[in-house]
């Protein structure tokens, strides 16, 4: 089980108490998704073995985009493919706010405004 459902259960009450106003009812269905999954016994999948006979039966995942269980490869999947495509070298990111005087132009002439911006 994840510790953030985990956690999501332990204070749930105390959640929607303070977030109520707040909740969505796509937030609403996340939550449900996610304390459901792989705990509805009503939703599973069966597998046998063919030699033995032997049948099990799973609970399903919820699927939801949300779902830290049902996420979690797709997410390191993703992160395999962008870690692959970083250079090996070390860089950071600068981010800043353009005044507001200087965004119409910055949009509308971009190559030259960012240009000069950063020719020394």
């Amino acid at each position: 089980m994840s510790q953030f459902i985990d956690i999501l259960r332990q204070h749930l009450a105390d959640f929607r108490r303070r977030y109520a106003h707040q909740i969505t009812p796509e937030i609403q269905d996340a939550i449900h998704a996610m304390l459901s999954c792989r705990c509805n016994t009503a939703r599973v999948s069966c597998w046998g073995c063919q030699t033995c006979e032997q049948q099990l039966e799973f609970p399903l995942s919820c699927g939801h985009r949300s779902c830290p269980q049902c996420q979690h490869g797709t997410t390191c999947d993703w992160l395999s493919k962008q870690q692959a495509k970083l250079l090996p070298v070390n860089y950071f990111m600068v981010t800043f706010t353009l005044p507001f005087e200087l965004r119409a132009i910055a949009k509308s002439q971009p190559e030259p405004f960012y240009h000069a911006m950063f020719t020394v």
